[in-house]
């Protein structure tokens, strides 16, 4: 069955002559011609009918069957018979297909463009490569700054911004409708004159949100006196963070002494005696550890998200964990209690005879290796190295000595974590505002406040 190029690419006057898969490429090449009669100028648009010659034109087009796809087209080159046209030679045009002198088909264009727009240069570069489309980040950059802006239409909430052409030199004024979600247009400067005179050019702004800065207060209240002015909700968060971060700064060295305290101590007082066993340094570093997966609170909010109707794939969203997970705690009743699995450890028949030999003066891992190699150790020697290397220039097991406490995040750590949600927080983040409000009132206080 012979196949129509009009109804296969949808333009007319094409003949299809092959198409055969290249092993080398990869990828189709399809042999097309150009039957259409009398094919009209581009400069006086008369209809021409004496051949001068033919090229091949490579044209790049999408893929075909996940493959790489590449149109190999024989022009033809026309003689205008208008005398009076200065065209005096013309390759053939075709307008539904690509531009002149253009080596990737409309089509295709528009493919790289809808990338560029939604994942940037080399984001875009990225998937269309996946996608068996390769192209140069340059040029899907390019296709976009020769995209046409979208035709502005009136905007009833505007939000107004700065942005940096080059960061910390030069700024202009980003002005978005915030119910199309589109940018609207770019100002080069970020003063009130601009935005009121863009304002009076633009009537029917109804609600302006923007940031805390008397610039662009000044050109709202100019150009659109009747709008009422928002702040913006992300600069009020920032501002918040801010503020938080101020009222933490001063705590910062007493709460990171008072944590670092326990095991900065020495493991054994001078008369031999521990300072801080095992037990006691468990006891003590359990509230700096996070707390386990499932526990009862998360498996209380999936079953009161699942009463209310949700979906499993929207728990498992706004639960952060899987869909298998999910199913399981919805079909439970009760949290399932946590279970601790520890692997296998080849060396831990051999660990009470090397912490003796350890503590009698033989520190050399690789003596201490051939040893329990002849008691039957069929592991390597850098498992006894790793073993023992807490115990180097401490004299004592490893059991003995207290366990290293996790740091204290930051300060712009925890001012990010307090303006969330308690639900949003990881298991771990909201356990460190909990051990926080419980160290210090005021900082308790602060949570309140902020949340």
């Amino acid at each position: 069955m012979a196949l129509d190029p009009e109804q296969v690419f949808g333009i007319r006057g094409l003949q299809l002559d092959a198409a055969v898969f290249d092993e080398a490429r990869e990828g189709w090449i399809v042999h097309l011609r150009s039957v259409a009669a009398n094919p009209p100028c581009p400069t006086c648009g008369q209809s021409a009918s004496r051949r001068h010659s033919t090229y091949w034109r490579t044209l790049a087009d999408v893929t075909c069957a996940g493959h790489q796809t590449l149109w190999r087209l024989v022009v033809r080159r026309m003689f205008c018979q208008n005398v009076a046209c200065p065209q005096r030679i013309f390759a053939e045009r075709f307008p539904a297909l690509t531009l002149p002198f253009a080596r990737t088909t409309t089509r295709l264009i528009d493919v790289f463009r809808s990338l560029a727009l939604s994942a940037g240069g080399r984001g875009g570069a990225r998937l269309a490569s996946t996608l068996a489309m390769p192209v140069n980040r340059k040029k899907l950059l390019r296709i976009v700054r020769q995209t046409p802006p979208p035709a502005t239409s009136s905007v009833r909430v505007l939000g107004i911004d700065d942005w940096a052409d080059r960061k910390g030199l030069t700024y202009g004024t980003i002005l978005v409708d915030l119910e199309a979600q589109q940018i609207v247009d770019l100002l080069p400067d970020r003063s009130a004159e601009s935005v009121a005179e863009w304002l009076r050019q633009h009537p029917g702004v109804q609600i302006i949100t923007r940031d805390r800065a008397s610039v662009y207060a000044d050109g709202a209240r100019q150009g659109a006196p009747d709008a009422v002015q928002v702040a913006d909700r992300w600069h009020l968060l920032k501002n918040l963070k801010e503020a938080v971060q101020a009222t933490f700064l001063p705590w910062q060295t007493e709460l990171r002494q008072h944590l670092g305290g326990a095991a900065a101590l020495p493991a054994y007082t001078e008369a031999g005696t521990p300072l801080c066993t095992t037990a006691s340094a468990t006891e003590h570093i359990a509230a700096c550890l996070p707390i386990p997966a499932h526990t009862p609170l998360q498996f209380d909010r999936i079953q009161e998200l699942r009463r209310a109707g949700s979906t499993l794939h929207a728990i498992a969203a706004e639960a952060g964990r899987s869909r298998n997970t999910v199913r399981k705690y919805v079909a439970l009743d009760t949290c399932p209690a946590t279970q601790h699995r520890t692997r296998p450890n080849r060396l831990e028949p051999f660990k009470a005879y090397l912490t003796e030999r350890f503590r009698s003066g033989c520190s050399n891992a690789r003596v201490l290796w051939e040893e329990v190699r002849l008691q039957g150790y069929a592991g390597g020697a850098t498992m006894v190295k790793s073993f023992l290397a807490p115990l180097w220039g401490q004299g004592m097991p490893e059991g003995n000595r207290p366990l290293p406490i996790p740091p204290l995040p930051s300060i712009r750590t925890l001012s990010c974590l307090l303006s969330k949600e308690p639900e949003l927080r990881s298991v771990e983040k909201q356990h460190w505002v909990e051990w926080l409000s419980a160290r210090r009132s005021e900082a308790r206080t602060v949570v309140t406040l902020t949340q």
